[in-house]
């Protein structure tokens, strides 16, 4: 539910820009939840055609989750740990047991991610940066979901004169062009729509 921009209307959203949260299905949290000694953040899936983004953005949630206090497997240890098993992408994990995945790695909880959407819309009257981010903590022990929660985070803009469109164009085109050089895509709508979802981890 989008609450006050949806009941906006489009008519309402000419000449502004905004940023908009979108708090996604309820958070789930076992009622028995214990923090895991261990946490490894796991390759994440990718459900989107951007490649940059499930790497830029497992790195941000790993550093999240660090500062609610958890202890993380490094990522290029898991990689190469996962690699040795044959799976090279997040999007294999399923097809693997979370204890073996646990033994694999060395952890006792394993984060599972899932970049939903990731995309940008320049169209020089309208542009739009949308990202969802789908995550959850499993037991690496018992398989058990200790944790879930999905989160998006959304800049957008509309203008209406020729001369705004045309230079809005082509600054997003330049923003769009920098981040992929620098391997961080929509980066200020990741780091948001991150702290968003690990927030809602309880902390250790």
């Amino acid at each position: 539910m989008w609450g006050k921009v949806s009941a906006l209307g489009p008519i309402a959203l000419l000449g502004c820009f905004l940023s908009v949260g979108c708090a996604g299905p309820k958070v789930y949290l076992s009622r028995d939840y214990v923090c895991p000694q261990k946490i490894a953040v796991l390759p994440m899936a990718n459900e989107t055609t951007d490649l940059d983004g499930p790497p830029f953005v497992r790195q941000l949630i790993f550093n999240n989750i660090a500062g609610r206090g958890y202890t993380l497997v490094p990522t290029a240890e898991i990689d190469e740990k996962l690699l040795a098993q044959g799976f090279t992408d997040g999007g294999q994990l399923g097809a693997a047991t979370p204890q073996k995945v646990g033994e694999w790695v060395g952890a006792d909880g394993l984060f599972y991610g899932t970049l939903v959407n990731f995309s940008y819309i320049n169209l020089g009257y309208y542009w739009q940066r949308k990202v969802t981010i789908f995550g959850r903590l499993v037991s690496a022990q018992t398989g058990e979901k200790l944790w879930e929660a999905e989160r998006t985070w959304m800049t957008l803009n509309v203008v209406t004169r020729a001369d705004q469109a045309k230079k809005q164009f082509l600054v997003q085109l330049g923003t769009q062009a920098m981040e992929k050089t620098l391997h961080v895509p929509l980066q200020a709508e990741s780091r948001i729509a991150v702290q968003r979802l690990i927030d809602t981890l309880p902390r250790r």
